[in-house]
């Protein structure tokens, strides 16, 4: 009988000594500690913010416009009320 011959060559492992002598692993560079203080979730925030706040008014100031137009209502006029002069009673 005679041994079988491997399919894969044998490659040593490092023993647990050798592992040590290598060099330490980089360490990754450390990143904000919040990420709210990063310029691009400042820029998404200031996006969604603006987004937010106009969607609104325009949903608002589309519909008075589309009724203005198709729906024949007249533009609000203010009025000035005129002030009553107390009367002089004597």
């Amino acid at each position: 009988m005679s041994p079988k011959a491997p399919s894969e060559p044998y490659i040593p492992r490092p023993l647990p000594q050798q592992q040590a002598a290598r060099a330490p692993r980089p360490v990754p560079p450390k990143g904000p500690v919040d990420i709210r203080q990063t310029t691009e979730y400042k820029s998404a925030v200031r996006k969604w913010t603006s987004a937010i706040v106009a969607l609104p008014i325009v949903m608002y100031t589309s519909w008075i416009l589309y009724e203005r137009i198709y729906g024949n209502k007249s533009v609000k006029k203010l009025t000035l009320q005129k002030k009553e002069e107390p009367s002089s009673s004597s």
